[in-house]
C-alpha cells in the first residue's frame, strides 16, 4: 500500500482545507504538498485569507499555480477581487489563522457547494512547540482536529517524545480515524499519501448523509450521525455554544 501511495498523485476535482495557528509553518507544507503531491498538469488555486502574508509561499518553482485573496465574511468565502473566478483544476484553502473552526468550515462547505466541487480533505497542522507551551490553546487546536482527515506535527524538535505521544493517543482513544503525520524541515515523508482523498474525519459536516426511511422513524430517533456537528450549534444570539479560546494571547512571543 505505502509503494502504491507513493507513485499517486492527486487529479481534480478537488478542494483541500488546511486549519493551523499563524506561524505554524502552513504555507510552508501547502507548497511541500502542491510540489510532491499534485500532478503537474493539474492546474492549481490557493485562495489564502487577505490577511495573511504571503511571503512564506513561494510558488516561484510551482507551475500552474495562482494565488487568490479572500476574506471570510460570515458563513461565506468572498474573493478580494470580484472579477476573480478560481477555475484551476485542484483548491488549496488556507483557513484564517485567528477564525473558529466551525466558521471556517461552513464558509468552506457553501463555497464547495456554490461551486460544484468536491471535498478531497482537511487537514491540520499543530505548532507542538507552541501547543505544548500554552496548554491553554488545547481547545481550538482540537476544534481543528475535529475536522481533520489529516493532523500533521510540526515544530517538534523541542518537544519530548512522551508529548507527542500523549497528544496523539488522546485522540486515539477517542477514536479519532484521522491519521497523524510528522513534519521535518517544512515538509512530509509522503505528500500523495497526505492527500489521499479518503476521507478520515470524525466529523461528518461535509458528507451528504440521508435520514433513514426504514421502519418510519421519526426525527428524533434518526442516528446520531445526523445530529448537527457540535462546533456548529449556535446559541439564539448567534454565538457558537462550544466557545474556544482567544488565539491571539497565546501568539505574542
Amino acid at each position: 500500500m505505502e509503494e502504491e501511495l507513493s507513485s499517486q498523485v492527486v487529479t481534480a476535482p478537488s478542494v483541500y482545507l488546511i486549519y493551523g495557528t499563524p506561524g505554524s509553518g502552513r504555507k510552508e507544507l501547502l507548497v511541500d504538498l502542491v510540489d510532491g503531491g499534485i500532478n503537474g498538469k493539474e492546474s492549481v488555486a490557493i485562495l489564502l485569507p487577505e490577511e495573511e502574508s504571503s511571503e512564506a509561499l513561494d510558488t516561484a518553482g510551482l507551475s500552474r499555480v495562482k494565488v487568490y485573496a479572500y476574506q471570510l465574511k460570515g458563513d461565506k468565502i468572498v474573493l478580494v477581487s470580484p472579477e476573480d473566478a478560481v477555475t484551476e483544476e485542484v483548491v488549496f484553502i488556507l483557513a484564517p489563522g485567528l477564525a473558529h473552526p466551525g466558521d471556517v468550515a461552513e464558509a468552506t462547505k457553501n463555497w464547495i457547494d456554490s461551486e460544484a466541487r468536491i471535498l478531497a480533505r482537511v487537514l491540520t497542522v499543530v505548532d507542538c512547540a507552541r501547543l505544548e507551551a500554552h496548554p491553554g490553546m488545547r481547545a481550538w487546536v482540537d476544534a481543528c482536529v475535529h475536522f481533520a482527515d489529516v493532523v500533521l506535527l510540526n515544530r517538534r524538535e523541542q518537544v519530548s517524545n512522551r508529548w507527542i505521544k500523549d497528544f496523539e493517543d488522546h485522540f486515539r482513544k477517542a477514536c479519532f480515524p484521522c491519521h497523524f503525520f510528522f513534519v521535518k524541515k517544512g515538509r512530509v515523508r509522503n505528500p500523495a499519501e497526505v492527500l489521499d482523498p479518503e476521507p478520515r474525519r470524525i466529523s461528518l459536516y461535509f458528507d451528504t448523509l440521508e435520514p433513514i426511511e426504514e421502519d418510519d422513524l421519526e426525527e428524533a430517533d434518526q442516528p446520531e450521525d445526523l445530529a448537527e456537528d457540535p462546533y456548529l450549534v449556535r446559541h439564539a444570539n448567534g454565538q457558537r455554544a462550544k466557545r474556544l479560546p482567544d488565539l491571539k494571547k497565546y501568539l505574542t512571543d
